[in-house]
């Protein structure tokens, strides 16, 4: 049965990442090579057309994420695969799903046969590989053309390698993140605080308590994710973003610890009890579900902790308190794969060379139809229509523009800049990489402690890291109860795990 197209309005707030576009390009958009596979393959079913015999079109269901609502989705999808069908021989079945509903879709996509191309998102990587949901692609990967392999080099496939073997493709992103503060435009002047800027975490307090004073009608500080002031900080969970056993000061330091033990994490939780006591912070975060883009546009807000790499944020100049950084399943937190039920792998294959160089096709994806869902700016930039937003644009996929396969031979939006995918590029080289890069913690050793800790972390970890709970009361509290559900054996194998990985680097 085939997957329903997205209905749902998904806040951009309650996803992690922060992320990219990419550098102009004529609307004709370029030639690229059809991309190797390793065979010509069988009929294609469960979601995708028969592939039949030789020069027949095959047909491919690519399933990925998205935050916006897309109801022309359809239309962008014929515009494609008029072009995908005469190049190629290939019809794409594109399928969208709100980010909200994604985890429990995709974890059921991958039951069955019904997706061939499928993003790998809010399950870990090594969750699908160890399930045997996932085609190994290293022998594709080896026999790709060499416009792809320029897309993506043998060294960064690394990223989503597992025990010697590809298992997915990046997607173009933000590798690395900087953290900060997003500051809304008009009360950062004021306050003299400037785009890039470096704070400490005494003068971000001391920022939001001047913007308080002058404004006590808004929310001085509001969370990143729904309930949480921001998801992650300075600590490394080593493919694991439950946080259940980290490397501390940006994967610098190589001993696994328990996050509640990070010094870190105290001061950071310490400082938001203190914001969240003196009315700083809005009263209900445990139960806020407003996306912090929202409440800061409409001057409901002021700020908000984010994670972000070279992007804008509209409305807002961003500040930086920790440098960029990029943690161990960097590559992994978003990627492409094949799903091991697919009945026409090597389809699926030469659909994924496509996805990564065909720039018409890539654009298509990103961004849709010209003068449509976007219309050409002098300086090789995009905009949307006048008065429409990505939200009601009818394809809002380029504000999305990380979540596709490949926008990078695509064109940025205007409030990120003409060069915005080369300084992109450039970011993710100069990012400063956990020691643990490219590691993924397997939890089968430790299946009912993790299951058990989880839980734990579950019931802790947010309302920690939004300020609303006694902080030393509520770590010591669950402290104990990671002990009791066996925090320590998992650490102890992460540790080892982690040591065999740096040994045989």
């Amino acid at each position: 049965m085939k997957m329903k197209k997205v209905i749902a309005l998904i806040s951009a707030a309650a996803m992690v990442v922060s992320l990219a576009a990419c550098g102009g390009s004529d609307s004709s958009g370029g030639s690229s090579s059809e991309g190797s596979t390793a065979s010509e393959g069988s009929s294609s079913e469960g979601g995708s057309d028969s592939a039949g015999g030789s020069g027949e079109v095959q047909g491919v269901a690519l399933h990925l994420p998205t935050v916006y609502d897309l109801p022309d989705a359809e239309m962008v999808e014929a515009e494609i695969n008029k072009i995908a069908e005469e190049k190629y021989g290939l019809r794409f079945d594109i399928n969208f799903i709100s980010t909200g509903n994604w985890q429990q879709q995709s974890n059921l996509l991958f039951t069955g046969d019904e997706a061939d191309v499928i993003a790998v998102f809010g399950t870990p990587l090594t969750t699908f590989v160890k399930n045997g949901q996932l085609t190994d692609l290293t022998d594709y990967y080896a026999n790709a053309s060499d416009e792809f392999k320029k897309v993506w080099s043998a060294e960064e496939m690394k990223g989503t390698t597992i025990d010697g073997k590809i298992y997915a493709v990046p997607n173009l992103r933000n590798f690395g993140n900087y953290f900060g503060l997003n500051i809304d435009t008009e009360v950062a002047a004021e306050l003299n605080i400037e785009d890039g800027q470096h704070l400490t975490m005494q003068e971000v307090s001391d920022f939001l308590y001047a913007a308080h004073e002058k404004y006590p009608d808004r929310y001085a500080l509001v969370p990143q994710g729904g309930t949480t002031l921001i998801g992650q900080w300075s600590w490394d969970g080593l493919g694991d973003e439950r946080w259940v056993g980290v490397l501390e000061d940006c994967g610098q330091d190589t001993t696994v610890k328990n996050v509640l033990d990070i010094d870190d994490f105290t001061e950071f939780c310490t400082w938001a009890e203190t914001w969240y006591k003196d009315g700083l912070i809005m009263p209900d975060i445990l139960s806020n579900t407003t996306p912090w883009q929202t409440m800061i546009l409409n001057k409901q807000a002021i700020s908000v902790f984010d994670n972000y790499g070279v992007n804008a944020a509209a409305g807002c100049i961003r500040t930086v308190v920790i440098d960029k950084w990029a943690q161990s399943n960097s590559y992994q937190a978003l990627c492409y794969g094949i799903n091991q039920n697919s009945s026409n792998k090597d389809a699926a294959w030469k659909a994924m060379e496509v996805l990564y160089t065909d720039k018409e096709i890539c654009t298509l994806l990103a961004d849709g139809i010209e003068g449509t869902h976007y219309v050409v700016n002098d300086d090789g930039t995009i905009s949307f229509p006048e008065g429409k937003t990505a939200a009601d644009c009818g394809y809002g996929m380029a504000e999305g523009y990380w979540i596709v396969p490949y926008s990078g031979n695509t064109y940025p939006l205007d409030i990120n800049g003409p060069t915005f995918f080369e300084d992109l590029i450039t970011f993710n080289k100069e990012t400063l990489k956990t020691k643990a890069f490219g590691f993924a913690f397997d939890t089968t050793p430790v299946t009912d402690q993790y299951a058990a800790c989880l839980s734990v972390m579950d019931k802790y970890y947010q309302p920690l890291m939004s300020g609303a709970v006694d902080v030393q009361s509520t770590i010591d509290q669950a402290k104990g109860e990671l002990e009791a559900a066996g925090i320590n054996e998992i650490i102890a194998e992460k540790q080892k795990q982690l040591d065999e990985f740096l040994s045989a680097q």
